[in-house]
């Protein structure tokens, strides 16, 4: 999982005969090159580390088919992270399930607490994906509301709420 999040998606020319260890610099290396001292220091200011912005930009990108609404799902995650609320995202069980506990042996539990975010009490243990530059922006950029949930139907339509029995409503009226 040590290079979850840090391999920048974008359009790479390989060779034939590459060296596998050259392909994951190249990716490393435009990763890095992406992340200008602007956006560092945004971080900074924030109170968050590159490595904490990348978490939060894949829940992001993972959480959100809408870039669109990116900046408002980033709020939700922020406002939860800043009340001290577990995030709660499925998408980090689906990584779990999907990506950690079919590759290990032994207890395959045993990344549930770093990585379910409805187990684990604030951000998992690190990317649950590799984000685009928009989920970067919107983790760097969140709107500014007062919203603690949102939930989104698989016509893409968004419902976000400041209360748990609004988005039990939203749910309802989502189809959910």
């Amino acid at each position: 999982f040590l290079l979850e999040g840090y391999l920048y998606p974008d359009t790479y020319e390989f060779y034939y005969g590459m060296k596998p260890q050259d392909a994951i610099g190249r990716f490393l290396r435009n990763g890095e090159a992406k992340w200008s001292d602007e956006l560092r220091e945004q971080a900074a200011e924030m109170g968050y580390s590159v490595d904490q912005i990348l978490t939060i930009a894949s829940i992001i990108e993972k959480e959100c088919g809408v870039k669109s609404e990116m900046r408002r799902v980033s709020s939700v995650l922020h406002n939860r992270l800043s009340s001290g609320m577990k995030l709660q995202c499925d998408v980090t069980i689906n990584y779990v399930e999907k990506f950690i506990k079919p590759y290990i042996t032994g207890d395959i539990n045993r990344y549930n607490e770093y990585y379910n975010t409805y187990k684990c009490p604030a951000l998992p243990a690190g990317p649950i994906c590799n984000p685009g530059m928009d989920a970067i922006k919107a983790a760097l950029n969140p709107l500014e509301t007062n919203d603690l949930f949102f939930a989104a139907n698989a016509a893409g339509v968004y419902a976000y709420a400041e209360t748990f029995e609004q988005h039990q409503q939203n749910l309802a009226d989502l189809g959910i």
